[in-house]
């Protein structure tokens, strides 16, 4: 029994659970007004001391609440407080259905007597509902019972009209017979199958009707209470006649009285069905023997069959299976497709070209995942799908722009697709007809360069010696000119030489650090002059077999590019590192980067984006890298450039 105890003041808490401690009972205590209304809706109360001045709801708007609850409408609420003592609060508390309004400071024995009351109260209370409850209860029980008496007795007249019905009906013969097999009665179709009346029966033994060892005989009749039994017998008309039965008995107990009822039909038309249904079954019998000989061969014939199909699907097995695997293994992205443009196979390179799982693609129609597609390929597939015609172009990837060969094939069941990623080739053919350049300049500087300087050095040396005499010394300045001008084009000549592609080269063991190390000085120079930083970083690096004048000339080129590419201050990176087996050379600017239209002709001779530039520097970087094999990468962006160098020497 639970007692809810409300009040702000910790101290009036303890007051009151000194006051009502009991075992009979147990004590809840709320802070306030909202807390008690949280402990109503987890249990009931017997009753509830309520202060009146609280903070936040105060105990009679409290009490307004507890009384709107269908649930704590009749919970007993006595009000307790020590300020609201005047008539319009005690009225106040009444109305709001207060059973009591006590005054601080309180009577604790008074106070504890009328608690104890309320809890008897609640208690009986509870007991009389609960009596009441079982009642009502047992009440509903027993007219279910009564409900269920007369549907039993509506019932079992139900069942002996119906039985009467269904006896009288019946096309079989019914008879009950006593625990003697002494007939009790019959219905008409006794009469009809036998040509006995009910009083000609009635008394005698059913052997009457069932003569010599044509009885029917049961062997336990409590085994036969729980279930009937069927047997085959032969019956007598009374005109002599004898026929064959089908007797079903059953058993009945009534009022301690096992009571036998058998249903007898004529089977004569059975039997005879039975006799011709043998008579046919030998006969098909021996056809069945004649056709299971003939089935036996087929089916020896059909097992060779099996066998041999068996063989050739095995074989089919490994063709499939060794074409699915050559057709993962390939580096082609290869599909095919039905004709509702559905996929049936996609390939492992297939699924990176279309950026999605198999499984998100078979069975799945190519124009509707794809629309962006359309353009681009529905014309060319739908010309092979109804001309039957093999189809062969060039495309762009569609989920990144690299060059593909398409190949489409035509088929009974639709088409077979394959792209061939042509990048390389293309990169391949680029990069040969650059070689061919080369090449092509290598043999002509060859070929002429010897012949051009002979000459030169002839003028130049006139020159001198004619820009020394008294009488020229007004156009020393021409002659100085002229000589410089023979100078540049000299040097061009020596660059030009460079690109010669069966020059000789003078490989030794160096370190591309140290040679790094030697020119710094040189390097930082020239970095000086146009106010820009050259930064080291040499990691450790095996040593490789060079030829030190063209690397040192191929390093400053591409350090005096790389200079000349940054037109403010900035800084130029230079390092060595190693990946994996190969030393590479970077060297990095800060410039603005290589337009995508200039990049495509870095490396091919004469062309250059400089006002003054000759056009051979990078194309005698290349020259001299293939010299080394080596190879020259680019990487380049809006903040600056990158040159590697990759020697591919073991």
């Amino acid at each position: 029994m639970k007692i809810l105890i409300v009040d702000d003041r910790q101290d009036n808490l303890l007051t009151l659970e000194a006051v009502l401690k009991s075992p009979d009972y147990h004590l809840i205590f709320a802070n306030s007004g909202e807390e008690a209304l949280k402990c109503l809706l987890k249990d009931d109360f017997a009753v509830i001391l309520l202060d009146v001045q609280m903070p936040g709801l105060d105990g009679f708007e409290t009490a307004r609440l507890i009384r709107a609850r269908r649930r704590t409408k009749d919970t007993p609420i006595i009000f307790i407080t020590a300020i609201y003592q005047s008539k319009d609060n005690i009225l106040q508390g009444y109305s709001l259905g207060a059973i009591d309004y006590l005054f601080k400071p309180f009577q604790p024995e008074a106070l504890k007597s009328k608690i104890e009351a309320f809890v008897k109260i609640h208690r009986n209370r509870k007991q009389i509902k609960l009596q009441n409850e079982l009642l009502t209860h047992r009440a509903i029980e027993l007219q279910l019972i009564n409900q269920s008496l007369e549907r039993t007795t509506s019932d079992l007249r139900k069942a002996e009209a119906l039985a009467r019905v269904i006896g009288e009906t019946c096309t079989d013969s019914v008879l009950t017979l006593d625990e003697a097999s002494h007939i009790l009665s019959i219905n008409p179709a006794v009469t009809e199958m036998f040509g006995y009346g009910h009083e000609e029966l009635r008394g005698q033994h059913v052997s009457r009707l069932f003569p010599g060892e044509n009885l029917p005989v049961i062997e336990n009749v409590q085994i036969m209470s729980k279930c009937s039994k069927i047997l085959d017998s032969v019956a007598t008309r009374k005109n002599g006649e004898v026929f064959p039965v089908e007797v079903q008995i059953g058993v009945a107990s009534i009022e301690k009285q096992q009571i036998l009822v058998w249903s007898v039909r004529d089977i004569t038309e059975r039997k005879q069905l039975e006799k011709e249904r043998k008579d046919q079954y030998k006969t098909l019998e021996k056809l069945v023997q004649e056709r299971t000989c003939e089935l036996f061969l087929a089916n020896e014939k059909l097992k060779r069959e099996i066998l041999e199909r068996k063989e050739i699907g095995k074989q089919l097995r490994k063709t499939s299976n060794k074409l699915i695997n050559i057709l993962e293994s390939i580096t082609d992205a290869f599909f095919t497709l039905n004709h509702a443009w559905e996929f049936i196979f996609v390939n492992e390179e297939a699924e990176k070209y279309w950026h999605k799982e198999r499984g998100e693609l078979i069975g799945r129609n190519i124009w509707e995942l794809f629309p962006e597609s359309i353009p681009e390929f529905h014309l060319l597939f739908d010309n092979a799908m109804r001309r039957k015609e093999t189809s062969h172009f060039e495309i762009r990837g569609i989920n990144y722009d690299a060059p593909y060969e398409v190949h489409v094939y035509p088929s009974d069941e639709g088409l077979s697709v394959y792209f061939h990623d042509i990048s390389e080739r293309r990169m391949f053919e680029k990069e040969m007809a650059r070689l061919d350049r080369l090449n092509l300049v290598g043999q002509m500087a060859a070929g002429i360069g010897h012949e051009i300087r002979n000459p030169m050095t002839t003028v130049r040396g006139f020159l001198q010696l004619l820009g020394d005499k008294e009488e020229f010394q007004k156009s020393k300045g021409y002659f100085d000119l002229m000589i410089d001008e023979l100078d540049r084009a000299n040097s061009i000549i020596t660059e030009f030489l460079s690109l010669a592609k069966n020059k000789i080269v003078d490989l030794k063991p160096l370190s591309l650090n140290r040679l790094i190390e030697n020119i710094y000085p040189l390097i930082q120079a020239d970095a000086r002059v146009s106010d820009k930083d050259i930064i080291l970083e040499l990691q450790e690096t095996k040593w490789l077999l060079l030829d030190e004048k063209e690397i040192r000339q191929l390093i400053l080129n591409l350090v005096r590019n790389g200079l000349e590419a940054m037109s403010g201050s900035g800084g130029l990176t230079i390092r060595t590192f190693m990946d994996v087996e190969k030393c590479v050379l970077a060297v990095r600017d800060e410039g603005g980067g290589i337009k995508p239209e200039v990049l495509e002709k870095i490396g091919t001779p004469f062309f250059t984006t400089k006002e003054n530039g000759t056009g051979l520097g990078l194309a005698t970087c290349f020259s001299i890298a293939a010299r080394h094999n080596a190879e020259i990468q680019i990487e380049t962006g809006a903040s600056g450039t990158t040159f590697f160098v990759r020697f591919n020497q073991h």
